[in-house]
């Protein structure tokens, strides 16, 4: 039995505390007992902090009874995956080899959230590096998908997905360089944000020694995930706070209006191989949806996306030979066999490398031109169904076809812009759904086409796993 405080949103949990309808402790309580009972069966969780964070809502409870002023997060509990820093525990990024490497400061993200008032409960589960679609490694072994345990969570932030789903979080922060808090929130039936490249602070790690690459600098941003909208919406709000050790944030200025604001772009195909009747039928629920709410729904072709994987590859592959004989002795053997499935044989020259970064300004120009005509756009974060597990370390063809389904996901990290993925319908036994884009800092308007999707959804979280 899903204890009621387990199943409000972290914006009821909020409001709920301000009125002194719950205590901090009892909301703190009520998720710990919940991760007792359930993370065995999923282990979606890898530490849990429960005395310090008892003790921690105790004088979040003391400060509200001496009338001192709270946050908006206030006594709600939190989880941080675990390439994210968390003062006084291990950054493992789930590798063996990191298992002690004990952060000394919050990253800016967790200290933004705790400055809010919440409360982190425990660390998430990820592959290794997070460089799979699928949570798993040697460090903390595998995470289940709480509605099929066959299928996979997803990744990188699967573990995160996972304890939300259940009801043993109602807030967690993961980021995202290739759709990693987008399609493990498709996977367990929650929402998941990509904030515009530079709205939140992108920095994950307190080592002074990180410097990210072109890539990952222009790609990878850390972002909320949760059961609700209304969640995310509030999380971000926490998270966009100003971060001087970040270069890439910038203070968010909404774009412009534009003459069709109601206008949606559905993208229902892409390049290279049919997207899957279930999710095809998540894409046709939700634009029925926008389409009864009043927006202006047309079906079209996404421009370039066989351009920008192409970019992608060859700005990620030149990049990750500087560190490939690093962290390949790293890796599991599964984490290896994808890495390497993916990288193949090809070669990338300084050459390629710098016409690729020239060729990602025509397609942002491109992007920006559909995005004046179709401010919002839809479509799969996965052409695919979440795929079986052991899918993505079989045969080459196979893991490529995976990659091939991210194409519109992975895009969106190539030019910066926000994504909100989001749960639509249930079918053949998992959640299927889809992913709302917008202009730079236009994350305003995926929420409010989220809102009305939400409204129709065929899932209800947190659920009991299926195991």
């Amino acid at each position: 039995m899903i204890s009621p405080v387990c199943a409000m949103s972290a914006t009821a949990i909020a409001t709920a505390i301000r009125q002194r309808a719950l205590s901090c402790r009892e909301v703190i309580e009520a998720h710990l007992t919940r991760i007792a009972q359930i993370n065995t069966r999923v282990n979606a969780l890898t530490v849990v902090f429960s005395d310090q964070a008892l003790s921690q809502a105790d004088a979040a409870d003391l400060a509200q009874a001496q009338g001192k002023s709270i946050g908006p997060l206030h006594g709600v509990p939190i989880t941080v995956k675990e390439n994210i820093d968390v003062a006084g525990s291990a950054t493992t990024k789930g590798v063996p080899a990191l298992k002690d490497a004990i952060a000394w400061r919050d990253a800016p993200v967790i200290t933004h959230l705790k400055a809010a008032g919440a409360i982190v409960i425990a660390r998430s589960n990820m592959p290794e590096f997070g460089m799979r679609w699928h949570t798993d490694n040697e460090l903390h072994g595998a995470t289940l998908n709480p509605w099929h345990v066959q299928r996979t969570p997803g990744g990188s932030s699967g573990g995160e997905a996972a304890a939300i789903a259940t009801g043993m979080s109602p807030l967690g922060i993961g980021n995202d360089m290739g759709g990693s808090t987008r399609q493990p929130a498709i996977n367990c039936g929650i929402c998941g944000l990509r904030p515009g490249t530079g709205r939140v602070s992108r920095v994950m790690t307190t080592n002074a020694d990180d410097i990210p690459m072109y890539y990952e600098q222009i790609a990878c941003v850390n972002g909320p995930m949760a059961r609700t909208v209304e969640d995310l919406q509030l999380a971000l709000s926490v998270m966009q706070q100003p971060d001087p050790s970040d270069p890439i944030w910038q203070p968010a200025v909404p774009p412009p209006g534009c003459a069709q604001e109601n206008r949606v772009g559905l993208i229902t195909q892409l390049p290279g191989d049919a997207t899957e009747p279930a999710v095809s039928r998540a894409l046709q629920s939700a634009a029925g949806t926008l389409r009864t709410a009043g927006y202006q729904v047309e079906e079209i072709e996404a421009p370039d996306l066989q351009t920008a994987d192409d970019i992608i590859q060859r700005l990620a592959l030149f990049e990750v030979e500087d560190y490939l004989d690093e962290i390949l002795p790293m890796l599991g053997a599964d984490a290896r066999r994808f890495l390497t499935t993916v990288i193949g044989k090809q070669d990338v020259d300084g050459a390629s490398y710098r016409n690729a970064i020239a060729e990602r300004y025509r397609v942002a120009r491109h992007w920006n031109v559909l995005l004046q005509q179709y401010p919002l756009i839809m479509g799969p974060v996965s052409t695919m169904e979440p795929f079986i597990v052991g899918a993505d370390t079989g045969s080459a063809a196979g893991i490529n076809r995976i990659v091939r389904s991210f194409r519109l996901t992975e895009l969106c990290n190539l030019l910066g812009l926000p994504a909100l993925a989001l749960p639509v319908t249930l079918d053949n036994g998992v959640p299927q759904g889809v992913q709302l884009i917008a202009r730079r800092f236009d994350e305003a308007r995926c929420f409010a086409a989220a809102k009305y999707i939400q409204q129709d959804t065929q899932i209800t979280t947190p659920i009991e796993p299926a195991n």
